[in-house]
This record gives structure tokens, C-alpha cells and sequence, in this order.
């Protein structure tokens, strides 16, 4: 799982902070870089003389590098074609002591402690809750950035630095504290004090082969990766759980206001209804009517008010015409109810003859449906009397 996270998760942003153990107190100097792509860059150098000043003036999220100089830091340089320091060297217990070793020209350059002194301060930092990431002691480490300084002595700290050909070949202890000098590693100017810091966080990121160091048991650099990942998984978490209500608030808001539309058109498209229901409802009823009163008829009731008197004969005379006459007489608040298709004639003549002739004309109409004799009687005067009612083809 943590090489997964490691290609994963990286860590770019630190804290590196020297700690310069004197006599009677402890200095902290505090570089603080940041790696974009192959490129470190120093975002800010600070100092302070007392531990709680450090603690409140630093961004405790960031993973920690102690540097580690001073009063119970030893700095040795081991010639192995010397007998002395080959003996020196057989005899040291490394289980008791930590160290970060630097290989020089033909010499090894040490610098080590006792385990007690460093773990002491490394619960120190850890009870106050920074990550610590690794530990380096010594001045040594700066020999790394001889390429990038090129000049033939380094003051890294109090330890003023001889190469040879671009390798460490000879140290010396300065007893002169304030000295100070500066130099330019790129775009970047750094004094002898801050120059072990920044060639510690360099070692950190790039594992120079020239640098080896005692394993310090009690760091798990595992622990800050999954605090880290566990941090980046709540902060994603958390931003897909806010994206989640901002989406699901707007997706509210948008299906409310279609809701309202609907309900809206619902309500219109109800009354809509009624009222086409209702129009359906009368449409029905003025059909009726029309069926009823026979208005429906394809032709004109005047048509056939023509048809039916063109052919009637001379001496046959008719008083009333009715067309789609009322079954019964009207009364006051009553419906009235027509003979839909009929018409009822009545007339007058002299001639019985002449009225069979127009009886014979009127069967041959094709819009006749048939036709009825309703009475046929003579009065004093020898006047026939007629009422005939002729039922209409429904077309």
C-alpha cells in the first residue's frame, strides 16, 4: 500500500529546522522550501532562540528535517589507510550512537551522537505534534553542494570545509561564531548557517550516494504518508459531499420550478378539459336539436317547399305547409318536441282526380321517403278537404 502512495502522495512542502545545541541553550533555524518539478525553492528562513517561539511561528501540517549540531555532536574524519582510525572505528558501538557519514577523497567524514540525546529531542518535537521525517547530524552534509558553490573551502556552520579535485578532504573547527558568509546556489543567496539545512533537504529529495545515516527506529515516515492521504481523502470526501448538495440543491430548485410549471399547466389543462367536455356536451345537444328539428338536412327545407309546389296541379289549392311540425301543441315550460323529416301539408279541391295526379308526382321524388294520406273528406260546398304528411329521405 505505501509504495502505491508514495508515487501517489508526494511530499513537496517542508519544514527543515537546525537545532545548534550550546552550553546552556538551543538555537532553531528554520528554512522552509518547496519542490516544483526538479527544483527547490526556499520559501522563507527564519531563527528563534526559544522552542515555544518556534512552535507558534511554524505550519505544523508540514513534515519535519532536524538538523542536528552542537554540544554533543562529534565530527571525526576516518582515514582507512590509517591504523589509529581503523582501530577507532572497529571499536565504535553503532548500536549506541546515531550518525550521518559522508564519503570524502579517500577519507570518510562522521559525525554522530548518542542515541539517547537524539531521541530525547526527537519526543520533544513529536509530543509538541510536528512530523519528523528523518534526522541528519553535522556540518558534513553541505560537501554535497560543492558543484553547484564551486569554490575550494565551505563554511558550513562552525566547520570550515577543504575539497580536492570536488571531494571533502579536510575539516576545521572555527572558534570565530560570528563569521558569516554567503553564497549563491542558483537564484537562491544562503548563509553558512542555513547552508546544512538546504543541503539537507536536498540529500532528502535526491538520496545522495556520498551520504549514508544510522536508521532512526522510532520515525515512521509511513505514519505522515497516511496522515496525509487520509487527510487529502477527508478534503475529497468532503468536496464531493458539498458538490453532491450544491448539485442535488440546484436539481431541487430546477425540478421545483418545473413542478410548479406542470402543476400550473395541470390546473389550465383540468379547466381546459372541463370546459372541452362541457363544448362536447353542447355540440351534442344542438345535434340533437338539428336531428330533431331536421336542419341537419344536406338541403335547405326551402328545397324542398319548391319541389313540393312546383308540382302541384291547378285546381288543387294548398292553405298550409309545415316543415318539421311540432308533435303536439306547445305549452309553457315545456320542451318542444319537432318531427324531424316531415312535412305535413293541407289543402283544397275540386278535382279528386287532380289530387291523385299530384300524389303520383310526388312518389317519384327521390328525396321522398313515403307519404300519408292523413284525411281526405268533402265539405257542404263539395270541397275536398286534404291533409297529407310526407316523411323526408334523412341525407
Amino acid at each position: 500500500m505505501i509504495p502505491i502512495l508514495t508515487k501517489i502522495i508526494k511530499i513537496n512542502e517542508l519544514h527543515v529546522v537546525g537545532i545548534i545545541k550550546n552550553e546552556n541553550e538551543e538555537l532553531y533555524h528554520v528554512l522552509t522550501v518547496k519542490k516544483r518539478a526538479n527544483k527547490v525553492d526556499i520559501v522563507s528562513m527564519s531563527s528563534f532562540s526559544k522552542f515555544e517561539d518556534l512552535k507558534k511561528n511554524i505550519d505544523q501540517n508540514f513534515p519535519l528535517l532536524l538538523f542536528i549540531d552542537g554540544k554533543g555532536v562529534l565530527n571525526k574524519a576516518i582515514d582507512f589507510n590509517n591504523e589509529a582510525d581503523v582501530s577507532w572505528y572497529k571499536n565504535i558501538d553503532l548500536n549506541s550512537i546515531y550518525h550521518t557519514s559522508l564519503k570524502g577523497l579517500n577519507i570518510d567524514f562522521i559525525s554522530f551522537s548518542r542515541k539517547n540525546i537524539i531521541n530525547d529531542t526527537i519526543t520533544k518535537f513529536r509530543k509538541n505534534n510536528f512530523q519528523i521525517i528523518d534526522v541528519y547530524l553535522g556540518a558534513f552534509i553541505s560537501a554535497i553542494l560543492i558543484n553547484s558553490i564551486k569554490k575550494e573551502t565551505i563554511l558550513s556552520n562552525d566547520l570550515l570545509l577543504e575539497f580536492k579535485n570536488g571531494k571533502l578532504h579536510n575539516f576545521v573547527k572555527q572558534t570565530d561564531f560570528t563569521k558569516k558568509e554567503d553564497y549563491i546556489i542558483g537564484k537562491e543567496t544562503i548563509t553558512n548557517t542555513y547552508l546544512p539545512l538546504y543541503a539537507t533537504v536536498i540529500d532528502f529529495f535526491i538520496q545522495s550516494k556520498e551520504i549514508s545515516k544510522a536508521k532512526i527506529e522510532t520515525l515512521n515516515t509511513d505514519e505522515i504518508i497516511y496522515k496525509k492521504a487520509f487527510k487529502y481523502l477527508g478534503i475529497s470526501i468532503l468536496i464531493g459531499f458539498l458538490i453532491s448538495l450544491l448539485v442535488s440543491f440546484i436539481l431541487i430548485q430546477y425540478y421545483s420550478s418545473k413542478n410548479a410549471d406542470l402543476t400550473i399547466q395541470n390546473i389550465y389543462t383540468d379547466k381546459n378539459y372541463q370546459q372541452t367536455l362541457d363544448l362536447e356536451k353542447q355540440k351534442e345537444n344542438k345535434q340533437k336539436i338539428l336531428l330533431e328539428s331536421g336542419f341537419s338536412s344536406s338541403k335547405f327545407l326551402s328545397f324542398y317547399s319548391y319541389e313540393i309546389i312546383k308540382i302541384v296541379p291547378q285546381d288543387v289549392s294548398l292553405t298550409v305547409l309545415e316543415i318539421t311540425p311540432l308533435t303536439k301543441e306547445p305549452k309553457i315550460n315545456q320542451k318542444l318536441i319537432f318531427e324531424s323529416n316531415t312535412i305535413n301539408v293541407k289543402g283544397e279541391t275540386l278535382n279528386e282526380s287532380s289530387f291523385n295526379t299530384w300524389m303520383e308526382r310526388l312518389k317519384k321524388m327521390n328525396w321522398l321517403e313515403n307519404f300519408e294520406i292523413i284525411s281526405f273528406k268533402k265539405d257542404k260546398k263539395n270541397v275536398s278537404q286534404f291533409e297529407v304528411k310526407i316523411a323526408i329521405k334523412n341525407v
